[in-house]
C-alpha cells in the first residue's frame, strides 16, 4: 500500500464524496449517494454504511418484528432465500434469519483516527472547534442578514480571518503558536497536519475524519468555491483555506487545554495502522441476511400494491365534466397529495409536472440589484423577468438599525426600544403578526407590481439576458407542458 501524501489527490477525493450542497436560494436536488453511483444500489448502501457509518437499512431485530406483524410475508421470504441461496440451503438460512444473533453495532472507517483525541486526551475537538468555525464561515458568507458586514469583504476567507485576528480587540485564537501559524504565509496544510498527526501515512485519514465531522459546511464551501455565482453577494473561499482554519483551531484548542508541550500528535500515541478508506469492504453473512430481509420487505409491499391494482375494476371510458384540473410539482409529496384530493372529489383531475412549468428565467425584484434563478440547477436561463412600476417601500424594523451599535445611542435605545419590544412581544402572543425582519416568499413582489413578461424587442437585454419572453416562446412552453402531462384533446 502506498503511504505517500498527495494533497491535490486527497482534496479531489474529498470534493467528490462531500455533499454538493449549494445555498438554499435555488432549486435543490442532491443525491446523497452520488459518490457511489457507479455501484448497484444494494452495494452502494453497504459501502456507505461501512465507510461513513450511515444507517441505510433496518436492523435485523426490526425486520424480524415486521415479519411477526405480517408486513413481511413468509412465502415471499422463503422465495427470496431460495432465489439467493438455493433450495438446499433454504432451511439453514431461514433459521439464521429468524433466530441467529448478530452484532448490531455500526462501525465506520471515517472518524476512527480523529476519535482517538477523546480516548487519549479526553477532549471533544468537535465541541471545542465547531462553535467558532461555523460562526466564522457563516458570518463570512452572510448575504445581508447580519446588521454588520464581515470585515474586509473582497479578500479571501483566510486573508479576512488573519485581518480580524490582527485588528480585533477580542481575538479568535487563544494561544501564541496558533496565532503565529495563522499569520504565517508559509503555513501549509501539511505543516499543520505534521503538528496534529505527525505520520504522513495518516494525513489523508485525518482530513476525511475532520471534514466529515461537518460534511454540510465542507460541501457548501466546495460548492461556493466551484460556483461563486451561486451567491448573490460573492465571496472568495476555498476548501484549502477552510481546512487550514479548521486545523489551526484544533491546535489552538489543544494548546489552550494542555499547553504546547504537554500533548503529542495522534500518530505518536495511536496504534491505528493506515488503511485504504475506500478500499474493498468485505461482504459478510450479516450483510447477506440484511439484503434478504430488505428484498423480502420490498416484495411484500410490491405484491400488495400489484394485487390491489389487479383487483381494481376498470370503469367504462365515459366523458365526465371535470370539476377542476390541478397541476402539482413532481416531488416526494406530490402523489400522496394528489390521491388525497382525488379521494374527496372523484370528478377532479390532477397532473404532475416540474414545478417551474418549463419556464426558465431569472427574477429581479424592484428592490433588489440581484437576480434569483427560478428553475432547476442544471438549466441556465437566458431570460429575465423584472418587477417594475412598484410603488411600495420595504418595511424596516427599528431593532435592526445600526444606531443601536453606537456607544451612547445604544444606551438610549435600550430604554426606548426595549420597552417597545416588551409591548410588541405581549401583543404578538394574542395577535401574531409578521415582522419586517422575517423572510417571506410573498414579500418578494407587491400585489400591485407589474412584471415584464412579454418581450417585444429582440434588443431588450440586460447583462446578456433577454427581458421577457416573445409570444412564440411563451406558446412553446405552454404547449410543452400540456403535451408532457397528456392534456392534448
Amino acid at each position: 500500500m502506498n503511504h505517500t501524501f498527495d494533497l491535490e489527490k486527497v482534496l479531489h477525493h474529498l470534493e467528490h464524496h462531500l455533499p454538493s450542497q449549494g445555498p438554499l436560494k435555488d432549486f435543490i436536488h442532491h443525491n446523497t449517494l452520488h459518490a457511489f453511483q457507479n455501484y448497484k444500489f444494494e452495494n452502494a448502501c453497504m459501502l456507505a454504511s461501512n465507510i461513513f457509518g450511515y444507517k441505510v437499512f433496518l436492523t435485523v431485530e426490526e425486520y424480524r418484528s415486521l415479519y411477526k406483524k405480517g408486513r413481511i410475508r413468509h412465502d415471499i421470504l422463503e422465495d427470496r432465500i431460495i432465489s439467493r441461496k438455493g433450495l438446499s440451503n433454504a432451511e439453514d438460512w431461514m433459521f439464521k434469519l429468524l433466530h441467529k444473533q448478530y452484532d448490531s453495532s455500526n462501525n465506520s472507517r471515517i472518524g476512527l483516527l480523529r476519535g482517538k483525541w477523546k480516548h487519549h486526551y479526553d477532549i471533544d475537538l468537535d465541541a471545542e472547534v465547531h462553535k467558532n468555525l461555523f460562526k466564522l464561515v457563516n458570518s463570512f458568507l452572510d448575504q445581508g442578514v447580519a446588521v454588520w458586514k464581515f470585515p474586509s469583504i473582497g479578500k479571501s476567507f483566510l486573508e479576512t480571518i488573519r485581518e480580524v485576528e490582527n485588528r480585533s480587540f477580542f481575538k479568535i485564537l487563544r494561544t501564541k503558536r496558533a496565532k503565529q501559524l495563522l499569520l504565517d504565509n508559509e503555513t501549509t496544510i501539511e505543516s499543520l497536519l505534521d503538528i496534529l498527526v505527525a505520520k504522513k501515512q495518516l494525513f489523508e485519514q485525518y482530513l476525511f475524519d475532520q471534514q466529515f465531522a461537518h460534511p454540510g459546511w465542507s460541501g457548501l464551501v466546495v460548492y461556493v468555491e466551484k460556483h461563486p455565482e451561486s451567491l448573490l453577494d460573492k465571496r472568495i473561499i476555498s476548501l484549502v483555506d477552510f481546512i487550514k482554519i479548521d486545523l489551526i483551531l484544533e491546535i489552538d484548542a489543544l494548546d489552550n487545554r494542555y499547553g504546547q508541550d504537554n500533548w503529542e500528535p495522534l500518530g505518536n500515541i495511536s496504534t491505528l495502522e493506515p488503511f485504504e478508506i475506500f478500499g474493498e469492504v468485505p461482504y459478510n453473512e450479516k450483510d447477506e441476511m440484511v439484503a434478504i430481509w430488505q428484498e423480502s420487505f420490498e416484495w411484500s409491499y410490491y405484491d400488495q400494491v400489484l394485487c390491489g391494482i389487479q383487483k381494481m375494476q376498470t370503469k367504462p371510458n365515459t366523458k365526465i365534466n371535470k370539476t377542476f384540473q390541478a397541476l402539482f410539482c413532481i416531488d416526494d409529496r406530490e402523489d400522496s397529495i394528489r390521491r388525497h384530493i382525488e379521494s374527496f372529489d372523484k370528478n377532479c383531475e390532477t397532473f404532475g409536472t416540474p414545478g417551474f412549468f418549463g419556464v426558465e428565467f431569472y427574477y429581479q425584484p424592484s428592490t433588489s440589484q440581484f437576480y434569483t434563478k427560478v428553475c432547476p440547477a442544471p438549466i441556465t436561463p437566458k431570460y429575465l423577468i423584472k418587477e417594475e412600476a412598484s410603488e411600495f417601500e420595504l418595511e424596516k424594523d427599528i431593532h435592526f438599525s445600526k444606531k443601536t451599535h453606537h456607544p451612547i445611542l445604544s444606551i438610549l435605545s435600550s430604554f426606548s426600544i426595549g420597552f417597545f419590544s416588551a409591548y410588541r412581544l405581549i401583543v404578538n402572543i394574542f395577535k401574531p403578526s409578521m415582522s419586517p425582519a422575517a423572510s417571506s416568499s410573498f414579500s418578494h413582489m407587491n400585489k400591485n407590481s407589474v412584471l415584464t413578461i412579454e418581450n417585444k424587442d429582440a434588443n431588450d437585454l440586460q447583462d446578456g439576458l433577454q427581458i421577457g419572453f416573445t409570444l412564440d416562446e411563451m406558446t412553446e412552453r405552454v404547449e410543452n407542458v400540456l403535451k408532457a402531462i397528456g392534456m392534448v384533446d
